[in-house]
């Protein structure tokens, strides 16, 4: 336990020090954005470590699996986002209607492939982590997702209640 508190207080040092350091250089540039977590990412991250009671050398392994599986589905959708690009591009400018069916076919099997891949790596997961890891992993994915939509909702709220004053 004395282990497991002393890395997360450096895990949590190393990343005050390192948005420190961002902020004292330029800013990312456009094609930088994606590739660094945000705040709420590597809270989240803490939070999985905590939670799922993970040793270092366990977070290590659990997050290069979520990166691996994380960039899998990031490629995946870029093609679905072209293939998407492709088909509003055909149907404002109403050139060749034929291309339609092929493409929404394409867009519906990398759908299936995201499918794929989240199972793929939930099925990872679930031999890497004991199963009560695994059911407080899911729990918590759920439960983090709908407190970030909640407090961003409150946030959203507080600011038009400000601006009606």
């Amino acid at each position: 336990m004395k282990y497991l508190l002393s890395g997360i207080v450096i895990v949590s040092l190393m990343f005050l020090a390192e948005d420190a350091f961002a902020q004292r250089r330029m800013p990312p540039r456009p094609d930088e954005m994606g590739k660094r977590p945000g705040r709420l990412e590597k809270f989240r991250k803490m939070r999985l470590i905590e939670v799922l009671h993970l040793n270092e050398e366990d977070a290590v392994r659990f997050f290069a699996k979520q990166s691996a599986h994380e960039e899998n589905v990031r490629t995946l959708m870029q093609s679905r986002n072209d293939l998407l690009d492709d088909i509003e591009h055909i149907v404002r400018s109403k050139g060749d209607m034929k291309k339609l069916d092929g493409l929404t076919d394409q867009v519906l099997a990398i759908d299936q492939k995201v499918f794929g891949e989240r199972q793929r790596y939930q099925d990872e997961l679930r031999k890497f982590l004991t199963p009560e890891q695994f059911a407080t992993y899911l729990a918590f994915e759920r439960n983090f997702g709908r407190q970030v939509r909640d407090a961003m909702e409150e946030l959203h709220q507080d600011r038009r209640q400000r601006g009606d004053d």
